[in-house]
């Protein structure tokens, strides 16, 4: 949080009639009773973006409400929560405001949310009411909450126009599946798409990349022999996008690839020089990703994450030496990485050559 606002506070949270009509005169009604509340203070609304959520509702709310305590601070937006129950029949809506003050004054910024609710058969008047309340000429971030479905009508209306399509593939029951639907609507929709599970791999990628940065970076590449990933519970989304990340910017070509439960073994070439790729689960309390190696014929590079201390520890060993520095972990929880997503999205393009591979590896 920057040091010269004051947290985020809620102004409203009431239930009103479903017509975007009636909801824009219902944000023009709090924004003037805002500025009224003081005479050295006034309300500004403040938007750079529509950030829509779409989710089932059974936790969908909840984990919208968690990004939304924090994100409007750094990019400020009319957000929307479009949610979709099997038991709802009818519309609903609720607004609310997330807004700051600067330290300096009384000044109130705000952005707006909107909560809507339908069942099923209300799709249709959800996704209308959605694009009707959008703030025009602004960027339009949509974030498909929990499995990966992007082909409902509601997902699909928004996505035409989407800048970028947020998804979590390690929501996903099947991350092969998670993975082609991430592929497919990149491509129909032409729409840059953005995986929270690539994301929280930022770090690993960061500290993994600087093993061969140097003048013998290339030396190092032109050993590589081995790739072992760590994780806990089942291969991973994040492990197979480590994987795939590995193979798309090594240049690496896949020969085959076994599979378990708990396990996956590819054997892949760089010309003819043979490279192992492991992915391996743990226990099932561990995180996704625990523990990178890479092994070339001189030395080994190790990244661990030490859940206590909250640390990343990486080490270089080479024959009769290592070296060891520790690296504070970045925050993880959804309103960061989607946060730091919005700052930079340049990796977008790299995750879509990652989550091919990583297909690639489950198609063998």
């Amino acid at each position: 949080m920057a040091s010269d606002v004051t947290g985020l506070e809620r102004l409203e949270d009431r239930p009103i009639t479903m017509s975007p009509a009636a909801i824009e005169e219902e944000f023009t009604r709090i924004w003037k009773e805002t500025a009224a509340a003081g005479a050295d203070e006034a309300s500004v609304r403040l938007r750079t973006q529509n950030f829509v959520g779409v989710g089932p509702e059974t936790w969908t709310v909840e984990r919208f409400e968690r990004v939304m305590e924090s994100l409007p601070q750094r990019h400020p937006c009319r957000s929307v929560l479009a949610v979709i129950s099997p038991e709802r029949s009818g519309l609903e809506s609720s607004i609310s405001a997330h807004c700051w003050r600067t330290a300096a004054g009384g000044r109130h910024v705000c952005s707006e949310e909107v909560i809507l609710k339908a069942g099923p058969a209300d799709e249709h008047a959800l996704a209308s009411t959605v694009l009707a309340l959008l703030v025009p000429e602004l960027p339009l971030n949509v974030w498909v909450i929990g499995p990966v479905v992007l082909d409902s009508h509601v997902a699909s209306e928004l996505i035409e126009g989407a800048d970028i399509v947020f998804v979590d593939t390690a929501d996903a029951p099947d991350v092969a599946a998670a993975l082609r639907a991430a592929l497919i609507a990149h491509r129909k929709h032409n729409v840059a798409v953005c995986d929270l599970a690539w994301r929280r791999l930022a770090v690993w990628r960061s500290l993994i990349a600087q093993f061969f940065d140097g003048d013998d970076g290339a030396r190092r590449l032109s050993q590589l022999r081995a790739i072992e990933i760590t994780g806990g519970g089942a291969v991973s989304s994040e492990m197979l996008l480590m994987g795939g990340w590995f193979i798309s910017r090594l240049g690496l070509s896949l020969a085959e690839a076994e599979r378990d439960n708990t396990s996956l073994t590819a054997t892949l070439y760089d010309g003819s020089r043979g490279v192992t790729l492991t992915l391996k689960g743990g226990p099932e309390q561990a995180a996704a990703i625990t523990e990178v190696k890479v092994r070339t014929s001189e030395a080994e590079f190790i990244v661990q994450a030490h859940a206590e201390s909250g640390h990343m520890h990486v080490r270089e060993e080479w024959p009769g030496d290592s070296d060891h520095r520790t690296v504070a972990q970045v925050p993880t929880d959804d309103a960061s990485v989607v946060a730091e997503a919005l700052d930079d999205a340049s990796d977008l393009p790299i995750f879509i050559e990652a989550a091919e591979a990583a297909v690639d590896l489950l198609r063998n």
